[in-house]
């Protein structure tokens, strides 16, 4: 299970309680001392899944997920709130859940989310599913190490997962070349930042990735095994690949999650080479753009505005190629749609805050969201042609409750029709 039903979510935590599947999230601070239990003025559907704990809160959460590639997922998610001892501040999350697919049948699935300071969050969770579908996770992240506001990150991944497509090569593959794969993934992934300088919003990153991956048919009977259809891409056999990343970043933000105001960019160089363990030689460039206007005539509109630029040189599998599609890059696509060695992207979005509400002390805020994107991808930088860009248009449904919890309900429609995403705690 990849995504609850991020707006019951974003309803139903109080603001100091998260679920964070980004790594630049900001962790959870406190429950409001001015919390108040569930009582008979909230809306039945609150009271029905919410209820107090001594310390913290119980959850009792359907799950929803309607991700384009793996198709309709529902179940139950009980979530466990804990406070760390008579304070108001969160200590701790428990969230384990049962879910049903179609394609990938029943898996369980354990998650864990420890805060031990106000800016660091431990992080874990596993799956398990007999068809496709397994992960075991752990993360460690501290936005401020030894309190030098140095921000340090670790994590260790396996996965197995059974939902990805593969149509081919760059802007023009065509949809009825659709495959499926699995793909098996072990992997460390570490980094470091440091201000450039006391109190700078820029700091100088840097870190090393080293996975072993291996690509092969999926289990969708309806489609063809990438392994059928484009052979060469897939190979048979386990890939090392390793990474040594280098990055500057700016942020002003008022809020890395719940964003209202000001801006983000980042620049970064990434290699990888035989010598330093891995199986391929390229180099990745990436400038990433954003920015966040709150409309000082009118606080309810914020304007919210994004560019994405990669460009990979060298000859590596497709898994590790810029591509367009899914929440995060394109959101009238599925993940992985457009594949190529350069890709560009941008986003407009206006935020509308339409309704505001307290629950259980928190004001919740919900937004209506328009949103335009535009992107194509192609084999190179220089090629990069207005003809083949690939239009998108929709509109999120966002429920609010700062300064930590977002979910939302993105629907986007692009060329080949519309596409649904659920997600909680990106903030653009």
């Amino acid at each position: 299970m990849r995504r609850a039903l991020a707006v019951l979510l974003a309803l139903a935590l109080p603001a100091g309680a998260q679920i964070v599947p980004h790594d630049d999230v900001v962790p959870p601070k406190a429950i409001p001392p001015t919390m108040e239990k569930p009582s008979e003025r909230q809306p039945w559907p609150l009271r029905l899944i919410m209820s107090p704990l001594k310390h913290g809160m119980f959850i009792r959460l359907p799950v929803v997920d309607t991700d384009p590639n793996r198709g309709v997922t529902t179940g139950v998610m009980p979530i466990w709130v804990l406070q760390e001892g008579a304070s108001d501040r969160i200590r701790s999350i428990h969230a384990p859940s049962l879910t049903y697919n179609d394609i990938f049948k029943v898996t369980p699935t354990y998650r864990y989310y420890l805060y031990p300071t106000d800016r660091s969050t431990y992080e874990f969770r596993s799956s398990y599913s007999t068809i496709a579908d397994r992960e075991i996770f752990a993360q460690i992240e501290d936005l401020d190490f030894l309190g030098k506001s140095v921000a340090v990150h670790g994590e260790v991944h396996f996965n197995v997962d059974g939902s990805g497509r593969f149509f081919g090569y760059g802007p023009s593959s065509a949809r009825n070349a659709e495959t499926n794969f699995t793909r098996r993934t072990v992997e460390y992934n570490w980094r470091v930042g440091l201000p450039i300088f006391k109190d700078s919003p820029f700091k100088f990153n840097f870190g090393h990735r080293l996975a072993g991956e291996r690509i092969s048919d999926g289990p969708i009977d309806s489609l063809p095994g990438i392994q059928n259809r484009f052979p060469l891409a897939a190979g048979s056999h386990w890939h090392q690949d390793g990474e040594f990343q280098l990055f500057v970043d700016y942020d002003t933000r008022d809020s890395q999650v719940t964003t209202t105001k000001g801006s983000y960019g980042k620049i970064l160089v990434e290699n990888s080479q035989r010598v330093w363990g891995s199986e391929f030689a390229f180099q990745r460039y990436q400038l990433d753009l954003r920015h966040f206007h709150k409309h000082a005539a009118n606080d309810r509109f914020v304007t919210a505005g994004g560019v994405l630029f990669e460009n990979l040189v060298g000859d590596v599998p497709f898994y590790l190629r810029p591509s367009l599609g899914g929440k995060h890059t394109h959101r009238a696509y599925g993940d992985g749609r457009y594949i190529a060695n350069s890709l560009i992207t941008g986003s407009v979005e206006e935020r509308i805050t339409v309704h505001k509400i307290p629950l259980a002390g928190v004001v919740t805020e919900f937004e209506i969201a328009p949103f335009v994107e535009l992107g194509t991808v192609a084999d190179s930088a220089h090629r990069l042609a207005g003809d083949t860009v690939r239009p998108a248009a929709g509109v999120a449904f966002r429920a609010v409750a700062r300064p930590q919890v977002v979910g939302s309900v993105d629907v986007g429609i692009g060329r080949e029709g519309p596409s649904v995403f659920m997600d909680i705690n990106y903030s653009f």
